[in-house]
This record gives structure tokens, sequence and C-alpha cells, in this order.
């Protein structure tokens, strides 16, 4: 039923031997790795122009605000952290359980 469903005009499947078969895939393997080596040859490049130039510039001030922000915030918990009373910290229980690091194999 398979043969029947597969079969081309004027041939049958079973008429293929399994070495034609080989020498079709290797020929299509060949013309695929042809393909690729031509499709790697295409090189992108963006030149210099306005919208590249703008694309800079507005990357630029963003990276600049990010770092402002972040400074901000550290200088922030730096200040705040100095104007904090310095408390000891209550001692704990000789019973209470105490973390372990483990690795990340350990897991």
């Amino acid at each position: 039923m398979l043969n029947a469903a597969l079969a081309f005009p004027g041939t049958a499947l079973s008429n293929v031997t399994a070495f034609q078969l080989l020498i079709a895939g290797g020929l299509l393997l060949g013309v695929a790795a042809f393909l690729l080596a031509l499709s790697r040859e295409r090189r992108v490049s963006m030149k210099r122009s306005v919208v590249t130039d703008e694309l800079t510039v507005h990357t630029g001030r963003i990276a600049e605000a990010l770092e402002r922000i972040a400074n901000q915030a550290n200088e922030r918990a730096h200040l705040a952290g100095s104007h904090k009373r310095e408390q000891p910290e209550p001692e704990r229980a000789s019973e209470e359980a105490h973390h372990i690091a483990y690795s990340m194999f350990g897991r």
C-alpha cells in the first residue's frame, strides 16, 4: 500500500535500490552544503549615516541617565547608612539553626 501511495508515474518505489537512495541523499547534502557556503559570503555592514549617528547619541544619553540614577541611589543608601545609629546586634541563641552555604553541586 505504501509503495502504491509513493509511486512515481511509470515506476514504483520498490524499484529504487538502497544504493540509489544513498547516492541521492549524498547529492542533496552536497547541494545543501554548497548553498550554505554561498549564503555565508553575504555580509551586512552598517555605513555611517544620519540615522546611525542619531542612534549613537540617544544610546549614549540613555546610558548616562542610567549611570546618574544608579549613582544617586548609591549616594542615598550611603547617606542613610551614615545617619543611622550604630546599634549592637542582639546575641543569637546557640540553639538557633545557622545557615550553611552549599556549593552549586550540593543543591
